[in-house]
């Protein structure tokens, strides 16, 4: 485990440890009374093992032996775009009751998990992640019987938390597991030949090929214009990659897709009316419709189709690929391919190119294997 030591604390509302010096050693400890409060917050570091609780360690000592002394901590988890509410903040309170030693003044050692009291490694079920600021309010508040009558010496805090050593790269998150993984396998620790930059731009190649393959697929609405026939595709779907089925709003069955483009200006030529859309068929990155839409008022298109993630990075926003973590290694053989086709004038090169070309290819189907059926479609709208 990894220790991140407070050296300060933040008073709050309430009444605050008195900060003492040692008149020997001239060190300095804490001094709480009952019912004293203060705060502190840390960084979580972007090599933190994610799944893993929090934990408060508290080095302490009393000179009143075998009595008892209980600790409140209150956990914070603060987050850029959370909303930070009374109502809305992830946050959790646990407790710890302890008894002193039965020598004077013996330095204890106290550990109180500061997280973890739904489930490991999340505050109030949101998952905990590297960047993400996490504040703590300690408070010694009212043991069950026996109270400690004098002050507890604290001269230690720190926060105790699992983080993965064997990382290499300043990448976040997961990104940062996958680019130390391709080093590993070709044979090369810092970064001499394969930057973070290339495997970075790989695996964002390998995101949009899986996205041609249909992989990632939602559902959006498209507000329609009445009289308009033709929706201009990357306007109001920027990221989509095909249109699998399209239902106009009010209609219990989906609308025909038609064979072609000259389909639709054959119906056109036969009837140029409004109505309800019954045909659609996507040309270039227009999707057009017959008949047009009669009204506009809380009409639209609910389009099924699939899309492009948002490019995957090495900082904290949006450092994990968007596949299940088991399949990760689609983008490790991936990139690994890119890499000997890059150094392809090298002795061996071709036939390694040629062997992570089938480890990409067999780990692709098995994450396709865990997406949807190709001719998977929306549900009937009623």
């Amino acid at each position: 485990m990894s220790a991140i030591r407070i050296d300060r604390l933040i008073s709050t509302a309430g009444a605050g440890p008195s900060e003492t010096y040692d008149p020997v050693s001239l060190a300095g400890f804490w001094q709480w009374d009952l019912n004293d409060e203060a705060r502190f917050s840390i960084t979580v570091p972007d090599k933190y093992r994610a799944g893993n609780d929090l934990f408060l360690r508290i080095q302490e000592s009393t000179p009143s032996m075998s009595a008892r002394h209980k600790w409140q901590i209150k956990t914070l988890l603060i987050r850029p775009g959370m909303h930070v509410t009374a109502e809305e903040t992830a946050s959790e309170t646990s407790t710890l009751e302890a008894v002193s030693p039965s020598i004077a003044d013996q330095l204890a050692s106290r550990m109180i998990s500061g997280t973890g009291a739904l489930v490991a490694g999340r505050v109030n079920g949101v998952e905990i992640a590297p960047w993400d600021l996490v504040s703590f309010t300690l408070k010694r508040v009212a043991a069950s019987s026996g109270e400690d009558p004098n002050p507890v010496k604290v001269l230690a805090l720190s926060v105790e938390l699992y983080t993965d050593e064997t990382s290499v790269s300043d990448c976040a998150g997961r990104t940062g597991i996958i680019v130390d993984t391709v080093r590993d396998l070709f044979n090369e620790e810092g970064g001499g030949f394969l930057s973070d930059q290339f495997i970075l731009r790989a695996i964002n190649r390998c995101q949009k090929e899986l996205a041609q393959e249909d992989y990632w697929r939602r559902e959006s609405w498209i507000g329609c214009v009445a009289g308009a026939d033709r929706t201009e595709l990357l306007t109001s779907i920027p990221d989509y990659q095909s249109i699998h089925q399209v239902h106009f709003s009010g209609c219990a069955s989906p609308m025909k897709a038609l064979a072609g483009f000259q389909e639709y200006e054959e119906l056109k030529a036969a009837s140029n009316r409004v109505g309800t859309p019954q045909y659609f068929v996507i040309q270039n990155t227009g999707m057009y419709v017959w008949p047009a839409p009669a009204q506009d008022l809380e009409s639209g298109f609910c389009v099924y189709h699939s899309y492009l993630p948002g490019d995957i990075t090495c900082t904290p926003v949006n450092p994990n690929p968007p596949v299940p973590k088991a399949h990760d290694n689609v983008f490790v053989y991936f990139v690994l391919k890119e890499a000997f086709l890059r150094d392809r004038h090298a002795p061996g090169a071709d036939i390694k190119f040629q062997e992570y070309s089938a480890l990409y290819q067999r780990e692709k189907q098995k994450l396709l294997g865990e997406g949807e059926p190709p001719n998977l479609s929306l549900r009937s709208y009623r």
